[in-house]
């Protein structure tokens, strides 16, 4: 009997955490709903490497552009992404590269919550290391994992890191700046 009862109380106590993940963000969080190929516009995700980082900068030929680190399991992440809409619809020159900490095998998941958020247009990248902290340690040797994770590269490359929800009015302050 006790047992039973602790059962319940473990299948309330997730029921209630995931109401209040989805109360608090406004989005559902958590397992995705059912995948349907008619509804999913597939995209492309490209794994994420030791060597990708340096591919992704040299590919800017020293043009400014924004590196976001984000999970499909982080809320804050998740409510950034209207932040990208907006700069990318006010601004179609803004090149932001997505690369999410969730391992690539999970790409229907990825793009179920990349579509959800209309995340066209930039260029999507999923870790594709068994151990993800060595790829976090090819990005900073002192990265933990904390999300989310934004790395504004002027052009000369160098990387200004802003750890937590960056506001639209700090990105675009940021691409006037790249612009003069």
């Amino acid at each position: 009997m006790a047992s039973r009862k602790n059962f319940y109380i473990f299948i309330i106590g997730l029921a209630l955490i995931g109401g209040a993940t989805t109360i608090a963000t406004g989005k559902f969080i958590g397992t995705p709903p059912a995948y349907s190929e008619g509804t999913l516009t597939v995209q492309t995700l490209k794994p994420f490497k030791k060597d990708s980082l340096d591919k992704i900068v040299k590919n800017r030929n020293g043009k400014p552009f924004v590196l976001a680190f984000w999970s499909v399991y982080c809320a804050i992440c998740i409510q950034e992404m209207e932040i990208w809409r907006e700069v990318r619809d006010q601004r179609p020159d803004f090149d932001l590269v997505l690369v999410t900490t969730d391992p690539i095998k999970e790409e229907q998941r990825i793009n179920q919550v990349l579509q959800r958020e209309d995340m066209h247009g930039f260029e999507l990248w999923a870790f594709a290391d068994p151990i993800p902290a060595r790829l976090r340690n090819v990005v900073d040797s002192k990265w933990r994992g904390e999300l989310p994770r934004i790395h504004f590269y002027n052009d000369n490359g160098v990387a200004d890191v802003r750890m937590g929800k960056v506001g639209k009015n700090d990105v675009l302050d940021w691409l006037g700046n790249q612009d003069g």
